[in-house]
């Protein structure tokens, strides 16, 4: 169906895609065979790698993941077709010693699956975008998992609006349809989806076209960097009320992944320039344990009824264990103690009350 269904409708609206090949599986019933999957390249489509034989990479050894990446180049070049310069790892599973062996064996980028800073799940979803300022290129992550059983226009519009001046959207489709009923993309929804970016004007490219849109060589201190810095909890939607003991606080849990807040902390400051540079002259609540989030009383200076005050809240993070434990086959032991760290977010933005 990637040749006969998907590259069709592709090529009818001018866009560009990459088909991530399992080299061991060509030529298996209801897979593409190799003519087929040169033809896909010669249409102009970018052919990747994803591996040679489709194993949980996490549980193999360095010389083993090598012969994954490597059989598969060679058996492209057996057909005929270039050396693959993507990768695509099997399951969305990723560690730094697949990294390091990609980089060695002349690739230039690498997509992953929404993991860690969403939970993984057969069905898909939404995740993060691709930001290339700060996302390294080996662990390019998949916003959205496409098909039958994630088909919601919410949830597409959503993943969508994730792209703009700074940042990708990276779309997944299994197969239109996939010989996996968890994973597959009916005709009738592909359609409609490419025709939806085109309407809209979203430019549609393989990662091989990536370069001409992204500084791949530009790269972030330390490659899960910005993964982990995106597993704790952030504060929003903050709100004050009025009580006649005084203000009230609350605030809302923003998070990707199965967790709650275990601690916070309130800093109430006579003016913005005070309370920007994290000083509470009127109340700092200190770092206190709890998970409230709302009917939280101010206990501070006593408050001049005429003047305007500035609040913001910072919040710590409570891992969700058995969400942990629910992953850990499909994680690195690196991420999976990452994600059990308890961290602790940046201020909220400000937010003003007067006491009338």
């Amino acid at each position: 169906s990637d040749l006969t269904i998907a590259a069709p409708i592709l090529k009818t609206h001018g866009f560009g895609a990459t088909f991530y090949i399992t080299s061991g599986w060509v030529g298996k019933p209801g897979r593409l065979n190799w003519e087929q999957v040169k033809e896909l390249n010669d249409q102009g489509f970018e052919i990747g790698n994803h591996s040679s034989t489709h194993p949980n990479m996490l549980h193999i050894s360095e010389e083993k993941i090598r012969d994954q990446i490597i059989s598969f180049d060679r058996a492209c070049e057996e057909n005929g077709i270039p050396k693959a310069r993507s990768f695509a790892y099997p399951g969305g599973h990723h560690d730094r010693r697949m990294v390091k062996i990609l980089e060695s064996e002349g690739y230039l980028t690498a997509r992953r699956a929404v993991s860690p800073e969403y939970p993984l799940y057969d069905r898909g979803g939404p995740g993060p975008a691709y930001n290339p300022s700060e996302d390294d290129p080996f662990l390019i992550p998949g916003t959205y998992v496409r098909g039958d059983l994630s088909s919601s226009v919410q949830e597409f519009g959503e993943a969508l609006g994730l792209a703009g001046e700074r940042s990708i959207c990276v779309l997944i489709y299994h197969g239109v349809p996939d010989v996996h009923p968890h994973c597959s993309t009916s005709v009738e929804l592909f359609i409609k989806d490419m025709q939806y970016l085109k309407d809209n004007g979203f430019t549609v490219i393989s990662a091989r076209d990536l370069a001409k849109y992204v500084d791949l060589t530009k790269r972030p201190r330390d490659i899960y960097e910005p993964l982990f810095a995106r597993l704790g909890v952030r504060p929003n939607a903050l709100k004050c009320e009025a009580s006649g003991d005084g203000p009230v606080f609350s605030w809302k849990i923003k998070t990707t992944r199965p967790q709650t807040q275990s601690a916070y902390q309130i800093l109430v400051a006579s003016s913005k320039s005070i309370l920007d540079s994290n000083d509470g002259d009127f109340w700092d609540s200190g770092k206190v344990v709890s998970d409230q989030t709302s009917g939280i009383a101010y206990s501070g200076k006593s408050l001049d009824r005429v003047k305007r005050f500035y609040w913001k809240v910072r919040c710590w993070n409570d891992p969700d264990e058995a969400e942990i434990k629910r992953v850990s086959n499909w994680s690195s032991k690196e991420i999976l103690g990452e994600m059990g760290k308890i961290r602790v977010s940046e201020y909220s933005s400000a937010a003003s009350f007067s006491i009338k």
